[in-house]
């Protein structure tokens, strides 16, 4: 990038900083309509993207001090950027976690209930599940678009037993739900008409365990009382064990 542009982004920011004297720091993003005002940029693409491309640019460079107001947050694996008023500091209005999304969706799944019960079901079968299995024939409704479909995920799928496990919760009554809500339930009582329908016609069986049948908490979440969480599995996989 010309050291022209970059003096127009700076001088832009200036401008920034002097009409908004409330304003100690911002996302790089909130600059942007007066970035495009400038000329410096044609369009907005993704919420900031061609700042922060040139903010990356000169990072990769070692020349991010030619735009004296840019602060980069550093974490795992990504980069948030910020404009600094001179002479203050950035003071962030909530932690940014450390641990990237995907990572925090990893761990969403190793810490939840499904999670915990298809561990026990592996250490009672003496087998593995493939978790999340899908199979080419079993897909959902076609997109918006009217082009693909989504492959159904089943939550345990044990192949040498040709057993699928299936864990739900019981909904409450729907009388006062919104329209969204209902349709949503509606979906989803289809889309377990259609796995249903797949396991049988592949031979398999289905089973489907309710979270009910364990100890739950005020959050309807599993106490995770293991030893009776065991004597509960057994009773329900006594044909496999």
């Amino acid at each position: 990038m010309s050291e022209e542009t970059i003096a127009k982004i700076n001088e832009v920011i200036t401008q920034y900083f002097d009409a908004n004297a409330s304003v100690d720091w911002i996302p790089v993003k909130t600059i942007m309509p007066a970035l495009i005002e400038a000329g410096v940029f044609n369009k907005d693409i993704k919420k900031g993207q061609p700042i922060r491309k040139t903010l990356r640019e000169l990072d990769k460079e070692s020349n991010l001090d030619k735009i004296p107001t840019a602060h980069a947050e550093r974490r795992l694996d990504s980069i948030y950027w910020y404009l600094v008023r001179p002479g203050k500091e950035y003071t962030p209005k909530e932690i940014i976690s450390p641990i990237s999304k995907k990572e925090q969706n990893r761990l969403a799944i190793q810490n939840s209930d499904e999670y915990y019960l298809v561990n026990l079901c592996d250490e009672l079968l003496k087998q593995e599940a493939s978790r999340k299995h899908t199979f080419d024939t079993l897909v959902g409704n076609l997109h918006k678009r009217g082009k693909g479909r989504t492959k159904l995920p089943l939550d345990a799928y044990y192949e040498e037993l040709k057993l699928v496990i299936e864990f739900f919760r019981k909904n409450e009554a729907s009388d006062a739900l919104d329209e969204k809500e209902r349709a949503r339930r509606e979906q989803i009582k289809y889309y377990d008409g259609l796995k249903k329908k797949a396991i049988l016609n592949k031979g398999l069986r289905l089973m489907n365990i309710n979270y009910a049948l364990f100890e739950l908490d005020e959050a309807d979440k599993l106490v995770r009382d293991t030893e009776k969480d065991i004597v509960v599995l057994k009773g329900l996989l006594k044909d496999f064990l």
